[in-house]
């Protein structure tokens, strides 16, 4: 006996694939699982905490992803490169260059060359 089964391959549907859900069906799960763990009790400043999760997991991404270019960064996200330091800043995520050394000799920043009298010539 033959099988009847077809031999066409079959479509993938939208949510079959192998990898993670979508982003907005990620966060409407989480939102709506958060709202439910209140049992009643009042919430204030919710949209700022749910950008606070979303956003330093999103930076640290685009960073990896970008081999810590900020200005490709930058334009992925669509920010302002200054933007994009400052939330880095903000989130700890900045990596900053060790100041440089002084040179041997040199006045530090805060102390102005003093003037010499000038020499007249008479």
């Amino acid at each position: 006996m033959t099988s009847t089964k077809s031999k066409t391959p079959t479509k993938k549907t939208r949510g079959s694939s192998a990898g993670p859900p979508p982003l907005r069906d990620s966060a409407a799960e989480a939102v709506a699982h958060f709202l439910s763990t209140l049992d009643g009790e009042t919430c204030s400043d919710l949209y700022d905490m749910v950008l606070h999760q979303v956003e330093e997991p999103l930076l640290r991404a685009v960073m990896d992803y970008t081999q810590q270019n900020q200005s490709h960064a930058s334009a992925m996200l669509g920010l302002n490169r200054g933007t994009l330091r400052k939330k880095l800043r903000q989130y700890g995520l900045l990596t900053e260059p060790a100041p440089a050394k002084r040179k041997r000799g040199a006045r530090p920043a805060d102390k102005p060359r003093q003037q010499r009298p000038s020499k007249r010539r008479t």
